[in-house]
């Protein structure tokens, strides 16, 4: 069995959307994103282009993105329930490509510009 963990980044829109949570649901989305860590993603579904969707059975819904960028395996992008659904993952499209190309412009952790 590995010890290896996952790496997710948060974006700061689903901070806030986390924020506007009941402590119950709170609960619910940390413990999903401590298993996502571990590898075990639970209720998920693909919504193409390396996005996926975690699902809960109270219509709650985590949108997140599956492509390793630089020390980043997974970008969490969004939430919301099933009644915003639709809206939800145009928002959560947005978020991603923002944040991959974000991700991919920055210097990786530990190089260093050097110039003659």
């Amino acid at each position: 069995m590995s010890d290896t963990k996952l790496k997710l980044k948060k974006t700061a829109e689903f901070d806030q959307w986390y924020q506007s949570l009941t402590a119950t649901e709170k609960t619910r989305v940390d413990a999903r994103l401590d298993n996502m860590i571990a590898g075990h993603f639970g209720v998920s579904r693909s919504l193409s282009d390396g996005m996926f969707e975690l699902k809960w059975k109270n219509g709650m819904r985590v949108y997140y993105s599956r492509r390793k960028i630089k020390d980043i395996d997974t970008i969490v992008l969004w939430g919301g329930f099933k009644g915003t659904q639709k809206a939800d993952i145009a928002k959560a499209r947005r978020l991603k490509a923002r944040y991959e190309d974000e991700l991919e412009k920055e210097p990786k952790k530990g190089s260093q510009n050097k110039t003659a």
